[in-house]
C-alpha cells in the first residue's frame, strides 16, 4: 500500500502520534526502480494520495530530484473561489439559485478585496483571518453591519478554506468561528394591525389581497407565493395549498429546505382566493398578462400596503412571522407549526413560540368564537388564524353556500 498512516514518537513531548505518508515503488521504462519514502505535506488520506499522484507524475516527468520533488504552486483565493469550489461544492452540491447568489455578493462585496489576490497558503500561515475577524468585529460594534450579516461573510469564508483542506490541497484550514450575540425578536403585526394590513391589501386590488392572506393567514414567503400555480397547487375544495416551488431573481426552484409541504387554508384565505374573478390557470397572483411578479414589484408592493396602513414599513417576511406567531399564541402542536412553516430545525419554529409567550395579548372575541365548535386541535387554529378579520360568520356562510354549489 502506497498510502498509509504511520506511528511514531514525538522527541519532544514523549508522546505517541501518527502521521500519513507515502511509500511510492517506482519502476522506470528502462528497468530502474526507484522508491520514494516520505511523509505528506497535507496530513490527511485525500492529501496523501494527492501527493503520491504528484511524486508519481514527478518520477515518470524526470523532474524528481534527489531532495524535493517539484509541486505546483497553490492557487490564489480568487482562483479557488471560481474554479474548484465554484464548480464541485457550489454547483456540484446542487445548490439553489438563492444560495449561489448570495455566496457570489458575499464573495464580491466582502472577501474579494481582502483575499482575492492572496495564496491558500499565505491566508493559512499569516494572520488575515484573525484580522479580518477583528475589522468585521468593528464595523458591527459601529452599527455599520448586523452580527447576522458578520456571520454570513464568516460562515461564506471558512466554507471556502475548509473545502480546501477537505481536497488536500491545504494543510489545514484556519479556524473561522462566528461571532456569538442575541438573535433579535421576530416582528410581526398585533391582530389589530394586521387587519389594518389586509384592509389595505383589499382596498387595492384584489391579487394583493389574495397574496396578503398567502402570506398572514398560510405563512408562504414571498417566492413561493409568485410561484404558486391554480392547478397544481391549490385545492379549494379540500381547503389546502401545496407549496412546491419558489421564485426569486428570475429563477424558479424548489422551496427553502428543498421539501414541499401542504398547508391547510383558513376561511379568510379560501374567500380570497375564489374572489379572484380570472380563469383559474397558470399563477395565482400574476401581473395582468398572466406572466409572473418580478421581485421589485412584490418588495414595493409590501412597503406600499404599510404606508396606506399607517404603519411602520416592514417587507413581506412580516406577515409570514406574524402567522407563525399568531398560531404559537393559539396554543398550536410546535411539530405542527414545523411542518406548515417548512422548517427544518424545530429551533427556528420555538422562536415563534418563545415570541408569543412573551408578548401574549388577550384574544379578540372572533377569535375565541370560532374555536369553540371545533374538536381537532389543529382544525381549531385553523379556524382562529381565519377570524382574525373579524368576519368568520359572514365567511362561514360564503364557504356554505360555495361548499353547496359544488356538490351540486
Amino acid at each position: 500500500m502506497s498510502v498509509r498512516r504511520r506511528k511514531y514518537r514525538d522527541p519532544k513531548s514523549g508522546r505517541t502520534n501518527e502521521q500519513w505518508m507515502i511509500d511510492v515503488d517506482f519502476e522506470h521504462p528502462d528497468g530502474r526502480r526507484k522508491r520514494v519514502r516520505k511523509v505528506s505535506p497535507v496530513q490527511t488520506r485525500r492529501g496523501a494520495e494527492h501527493y503520491e499522484r504528484e511524486v508519481r507524475q514527478a518520477l515518470l516527468d524526470g523532474t524528481y530530484g534527489t531532495v524535493a520533488e517539484v509541486r505546483k504552486e497553490l492557487p490564489s483565493f480568487d482562483e479557488w473561489f471560481h474554479g474548484r469550489f465554484w464548480r464541485e461544492r457550489v454547483i456540484g452540491h446542487r445548490n439553489k439559485p438563492s444560495e449561489r447568489a448570495s455566496k457570489e455578493c458575499i464573495y464580491r462585496v466582502h472577501l474579494a478585496p481582502r483575499f482575492g489576490k492572496l495564496r491558500l497558503d499565505a491566508i493559512v500561515d499569516g494572520a488575515h483571518v484573525p484580522d479580518y475577524k477583528a475589522q468585521l468585529a468593528t464595523v458591527v460594534d459601529n452599527g455599520q453591519m448586523s452580527p447576522k450579516r458578520a456571520n454570513n461573510i464568516l460562515t461564506v469564508l471558512s466554507t471556502i478554506l475548509r473545502y480546501a483542506e477537505e481536497e488536500g490541497v491545504i494543510a489545514r484550514a484556519p479556524k473561522v468561528g462566528c461571532f456569538k450575540f442575541e438573535s433579535p425578536e421576530i416582528e410581526h403585526w398585533a391582530f389589530d394591525e394586521y387587519v389594518r394590513i389586509l384592509n389595505a391589501a383589499r382596498a387595492e386590488s384584489c391579487f394583493m389581497y389574495a397574496a396578503t392572506c398567502l402570506a398572514g393567514e398560510a405563512g408562504l414567503r414571498i417566492g413561493e407565493i409568485r410561484a404558486l400555480c391554480w392547478e397544481r397547487d391549490v385545492d379549494l375544495v379540500a381547503g389546502t395549498i401545496t407549496v412546491t416551488e419558489q421564485a426569486g431573481n428570475g429563477v424558479t426552484g424548489t422551496p427553502k429546505g428543498g421539501k414541499r409541504r401542504k398547508v391547510s387554508m383558513t376561511l379568510t384565505l379560501c374567500s380570497a382566493l375564489k374572489g379572484l374573478n380570472v380563469v383559474r390557470q397558470g399563477y395565482v397572483v400574476c401581473n395582468d398578462d398572466g406572466t409572473p411578479l418580478r421581485d421589485g414589484q412584490t418588495i414595493h408592493a409590501a412597503r406600499r400596503l404599510c404606508r396606506r396602513a399607517g404603519l411602520p414599513e416592514r417587507g413581506w417576511h412580516c406577515l409570514r412571522h406574524t402567522y407563525g406567531t399568531h398560531a404559537a399564541m393559539f396554543g398550536v402542536n410546535p411539530y405542527r407549526l414545523q411542518a406548515w412553516l417548512g422548517h427544518k430545525d424545530l429551533k427556528t419554529t420555538l422562536k415563534y413560540v418563545h415570541i408569543a409567550e412573551a408578548h401574549m395579548r388577550p384574544l379578540p372575541l372572533a377569535v375565541l368564537d370560532a374555536q369553540r365548535a371545533e374538536a381537532d386541535p389543529d382544525q381549531r387554529v385553523i379556524r382562529m388564524l381565519g377570524a382574525r378579520s373579524g368576519t368568520i360568520a359572514a365567511l362561514e356562510m360564503e364557504h356554505e353556500d360555495v361548499t353547496n354549489e359544488v356538490r351540486r
